[in-house]
């Protein structure tokens, strides 16, 4: 008779076999190894190590993945972090109803680059939340939602990198529950922190100028105000700021957060922003794909617009038809 060892398993007392590799482990847990992620101890595990890694007694496991939380012709590439994006509406992943409507709103937007949240694997089975979705068609875009410490965002981050998706990591450190606004130091230390290592960091931050120009002078790749509180949909609260940022950092702006209708992202892409993130705005909306659809348009249009420049605002009334030669 084999002996078992106690683990903690995601949070969980666990027993397993002694002996057992993590390899063996996902196979009792029906997991694809190309799926998940495992931290091992606080150590992140490389695929290849699997199946010569075995799980001894008191040993701390985290299975985790990921879920779902422009100018089409190339003319006006979207670059972050050296990449160069076509759209630039990046589309989030959460609260959608369905797999497939979420799959349908991707279609319908064509962005480049899609959010992607890092949460623990359930081990009861069920689907994948984001079953479906062809995510090599994206650059992906991880976050560190639900963080509340620099540390917690950091460690996030690093799981992410393991997964081998991409070296992009949006930091998202919450330092209010009501609000979900994110906590400045915080969302600083861990922009520092990750920038050291390497990573492509884009800080989710208020719409505090200064704090802007911290990240910024931090190394950061783009800078992500919000435009009102997550989820929310309230739209632009305070466009002057965004404005300022977009003056002051010398990387990408993108408004994350709170946008609720096409015509504030076309407001955004008018004034110089470069790009915008938008969810629930499209997966809490009565038609989700055809929302999708208009803020790709909205995005499009706005952008299409910046480029031509707006005419002069004057105060004095013109004529746009001659008054010479009118018939009196």
């Amino acid at each position: 008779m084999s002996q078992e060892v106690n683990v903690t398993l995601n949070g969980k007392p666990r027993t397993v076999p002694q002996g057992l590799t993590l390899l063996q482990l996902l196979e009792q847990l029906d997991v694809q190894p190309s799926r998940v992620v495992i931290e091992h101890n606080r150590q992140i595990r490389r695929r290849e190590d699997f199946e010569n890694t075995q799980v001894g007694e008191g040993d701390e496991l985290e299975l985790v993945y990921f879920v779902g939380g422009g100018a089409a012709d190339g003319s006006d590439p979207f670059v972050v972090g050296g990449r160069a994006l076509r759209s630039r509406l990046i589309h989030g992943t959460g609260k959608f109803a369905s797999n497939e409507v979420l799959v349908r709103c991707l279609e319908a937007a064509g962005p480049d680059m899609i959010t992607v949240a890092i949460r623990r694997l359930s081990l009861e089975g069920g689907r994948s939340e984001l079953e479906g979705v062809n995510l090599r068609r994206y650059t992906l875009l991880p976050n560190t939602a639900g963080a509340t410490t620099a540390e917690g965002a950091v460690r996030m981050a690093r799981l992410a990198r393991a997964a081998g998706f991409s070296e992009f990591i949006k930091v998202e450190v919450v330092g209010d529950e009501d609000t979900l606004l994110p906590d400045p130091q915080a969302t600083l230390l861990a922009t520092q922190q990750l920038v050291k290592e390497g990573f492509i960091v884009m800080p989710y931050t208020s719409d505090d100028v200064v704090q802007a120009i911290r990240l910024y002078e931090a190394g950061a790749a783009a800078i992500m105000p919000g435009a009102a509180p997550i989820g929310t949909t309230l739209g632009l609260q305070n466009l002057l700021n965004l404005q300022l940022i977009k003056q002051k950092v010398k990387v990408p702006v993108i408004v994350d957060a709170g946008l609720g209708v096409p015509s504030e992202a076309a407001r955004c892409l008018e004034l110089g922003i470069d790009g915008v993130l938008v969810n629930t705005a499209i997966a809490r909306a009565q038609d989700p794909p055809e929302m999708a659809r208009a803020f790709a348009e909205a995005v499009t249009a706005g952008r299409r617009a910046f480029r031509a420049g707006r005419a002069h605002i004057g105060l004095k009334a013109v004529a746009s038809s001659p008054v010479e030669g009118v018939p009196v």
